[in-house]
């Protein structure tokens, strides 16, 4: 004990002062939160959660929680609301589907009108069916110009439309299809087809199978209704003979149906997985790469690798991993025999490759950017922002933009609509002359989002820096205060 007090008194007064200013500025700095934490372990010990002394911590807990609970579900509403509205007065908006009509029965032969013609006009012309599709009307000598300036027959030209997306479907009413009805009955001619020639309906599923069992064709069937009863009085105009053969009767009892043209079957039920679901993980997986590959991104910054080349290392491996991803999807449509050669033949695998892979570096870097952005902040919004980035993809994408408020026409410019959009050309052989649109709006995104990548990264070094900076804990140790106070006094 006395060695103790004389070695203290041997050191010179200046160093002893230093000492204790030392320790009792370590002890200030941390008096606040020591003292909070002693009394919340105490309190943690001994109380009750709902005891008097631990009022405090409870109401900040509360406010804490309360605070929490309205930002989440404010978000969560945000969220919703754009999904939900993305199907909001669907119904109402029904009438902007362009439908194509062409009547080729216009002309009264022999005394004999075109009463199937003419009573295809009045139906489009009822309230209900304006209500059901925005019908675009033509007379076969109105159309006749129009398919000669492509060089096709009116059949050819209708198919052509309908093809080119310019319309969802067609309805067309064959030439002399009354005359011909009236002729097979004086003839009895049980060889003639009156649904097949009479009405027919052309359109493509692989545009879009939602859209087209959901609203196309119910509103095909609506019309259909429509003429089917008016049939009797159609038939009573037509029929002005006595029907008296065998062969008669068979031709007056056929089915009048609209007979059906699907363009684009979609007959490979597997694509359900790549072109609905598949979508959406491509997006998911291209976020949680992020997380995965943290561990060596962050031993590779802390080495003492040149900052220029960490930008570049870290975009490299980005770009890498997406292109191994997304083979991974077209191997495991592979897999499940889904037919890539419909369009591109037995190229169709590479192109179907080549799109995935721009489209998971559109929504991929978008990822990785908003993580760079918002980790330094406040981690948690990153799940937010999945959610918002899937949503805002998915509402555009898996509806007819002419059903939609004009607020969701910025899915044109969206990653997951253009890819969408593009693989389904693959599948399905749809019309390729927006393909090259949807290719450039993917690579615009990338170009973009690769510009900002470097910045976004130096900002997260940066942030992050600034961060271990400030919770590091202070050196309270007297180390390096003794090492120098040793000095003095000798």
């Amino acid at each position: 004990m006395k060695t103790g007090v004389s070695s203290t008194k041997s050191l010179p007064k200046q160093a002893t002062i230093q000492m204790l200013s030392a320790l009792i500025a370590c002890s200030q700095s941390s008096t606040e939160s020591k003292s909070e934490q002693v009394q919340y372990y105490q309190l943690q010990q001994h109380v009750s959660y709902f005891s008097a002394d631990y009022k405090n911590h409870r109401n900040k807990i509360h406010a804490k929680l309360t605070l929490l609970n309205l930002v989440t579900s404010l978000l969560t509403l945000l969220l919703l609301a754009i999904y939900w509205g993305s199907y909001y007065e669907i119904q109402d908006n029904m009438k902007e589907l362009k439908m194509l009509v062409v009547i080729g029965d216009e002309n009264t032969i022999d005394g004999i009108p075109s009463a199937f013609g003419n009573a295809m006009k009045e139906v489009l012309q009822r309230p209900q069916s304006k209500a059901s599709g925005d019908w675009h009307i033509f007379k076969e000598s109105e159309f006749k110009q129009l398919a000669e300036d492509h060089d096709n027959t009116i059949r050819g030209e209708i198919i052509r439309r309908v093809h080119h997306q310019l319309y969802w479907a067609a309805i067309y009413v064959k030439p002399n299809a009354s005359y011909n009805y009236h002729q097979a009955l004086v003839n009895g001619d049980t060889k003639y087809n009156a649904s097949d020639n009479t009405v027919a309906v052309y359109y493509e599923t692989g545009r879009d199978s939602t859209i087209i069992g959901l609203y196309v064709l119910p509103q095909i069937q609506k019309i259909e209704k429509l003429w089917f009863n008016k049939l009797p009085v159609l038939t009573a105009r037509i029929v002005d003979i006595t029907i008296q053969s065998k062969a008669q009767k068979l031709v007056l009892t056929q089915p009048l149906l609209f007979t059906v043209f699907d363009g684009a079957p979609y007959s490979q039920y597997i694509l359900n997985a790549p072109l609905q679901i598949g979508i959406i993980q491509l997006i998911m997986v291209s976020f949680f790469q992020f997380n995965f590959f943290a561990s060596p991104h962050q031993k590779v910054a802390q080495s003492p690798v040149k900052r220029a080349h960490y930008v570049v290392y870290r975009y490299i491996s980005s770009l890498l991993s997406f292109c191994f991803f997304s083979l991974i999807f077209g191997l495991v449509s592979l897999a499940y025999q889904a037919d890539f050669t419909s369009t591109f033949g037995k190229s169709g695998f590479l192109v179907y490759w080549g799109i995935t892979f721009l489209t998971m570096c559109a929504v991929g870097f978008a990822n990785e950017i908003m993580a760079l952005l918002i980790i330094p902040i406040y981690p948690p919004l990153l799940g937010y922002w999945l959610v918002f980035w899937v949503i805002i993809n998915v509402a555009p994408s898996y509806n007819a933009m002419s059903l939609t408020n004009n607020f969701y026409r910025y899915g044109y410019a969206t990653p997951m609509y253009n890819g969408y959009e593009a693989t389904k050309v693959i599948f399905f052989d749809l019309y390729k002359g927006n393909l090259g649109r949807n290719i450039g709006i993917l690579i615009a995104w990338i170009v973009v989002l690769s510009m900002a990548f470097p910045f976004a990264l130096t900002r997260f070094n940066t942030l992050s820096n600034n961060r271990a900076a400030t919770i590091e804990p202070k050196e309270c140790s007297s180390g390096t205060n003794s090492e120098e106070m040793k000095q003095e006094g000798r």
